[in-house]
């Protein structure tokens, strides 16, 4: 079955892509929204909230679709205000864990997400007017194993051994 995505590049591009970015981190107030283009738009999410996501000047490198341990999405935004440096350094300094997901929502149906991407962030690099982030699709090193633990309210027969 073919996503929403897939069926906009397939008919030539009849609807317009929308490209947006949440940051969270938990010390901070308010999450970083950000969208590609000149127009801020007003989108629903997948948890049923709806943000108001700024436009800012956003390009993205997709990752490759593969079960590689190396899946990153970079993400290079518009820095020249310092706004984006300011937030991510905060995080940084505090050692918050900050995550990023990843929405695309095509422009007739902006109530829900047609592709989303939940990732954390792994690096950011600062230049003179740009913010150049890494993003990890797959946290491999974050990954307990076995990950499902045997506990007593998931195995009750335990208590007995």
């Amino acid at each position: 079955m073919a996503t929403p995505i897939e069926i906009c590049y397939a008919s030539a591009g009849s609807d317009l892509i929308i490209n947006t970015l949440e940051a969270v981190c938990s010390i901070w107030a308010e999450p970083i929204t950000i969208c590609a283009g000149f127009d801020d738009y007003v989108c629903g999410t997948e948890d049923s909230r709806t943000l108001t996501f700024t436009a800012m000047g956003f390009d993205e490198a997709l990752p490759k679709r593969d079960n590689s341990a190396f899946q990153t999405l970079t993400i290079a935004l518009d820095n020249t205000s310092g706004m984006v440096q300011t937030k991510l350094e905060e995080a940084r300094v505090a050692e918050a864990r900050v995550t990023v997901t990843y929405r695309r929502y095509l422009e007739s149906d902006l109530t829900f997400p047609a592709e989303r991407f939940h990732l954390s962030l792994l690096n950011r690099q600062y230049d003179e007017t740009t913010a150049t982030l890494t993003c990890g699709l797959f946290d491999l090193l974050g990954t307990e194993f076995p990950r499902k633990k045997l506990t007593a309210n998931a195995a009750p027969g335990l208590i007995y051994v």
